[in-house]
């Protein structure tokens, strides 16, 4: 089974985004912020994708992003980010939409990234 590591501060979105991808067969590990998200990937083999938030407390996208990239386990994992100002996403991220999300567009993106 493949795994989407959902790291944002909006709890909802975080709830509206697992029930969305646990019906389409993924399995679902969400986060707050960066320092979780770092902590949950640890016990990750099978990381398809990863959903990103920017603007979060404690560990921020950015933060979060360059750490993620740094570790040669999680660098080449692809990283969608999701954001209200989509000219900050950093370089380098493999996809970037605009927030309020469409929810059919982020399950086209999370399925190209994790086929079977």
């Amino acid at each position: 089974m493949h795994t989407v590591l959902v790291v944002d501060d909006d709890e909802e979105l975080r709830e509206i985004l697992r029930d969305a991808l646990e019906a389409e067969g993924f399995a679902i590990v969400a986060a707050a912020e960066g320092r979780q998200a770092l902590a949950a990937m640890a016990k990750l083999d099978d990381l398809c994708v990863v959903i990103l938030d920017l603007l979060m407390p404690g560990m921020n996208g950015w933060d979060f992003y360059d750490a993620m990239k740094a570790n040669a386990q999680y660098s080449a994992v692809p990283v969608v980010v999701v954001t209200s100002a989509p000219s900050e996403a950093p370089k380098g991220v493999a996809r970037v939409m605009r927030k309020p999300l469409k929810l059919e567009r982020v399950l086209s993106t999370i399925r190209e990234y994790c086929a079977p």
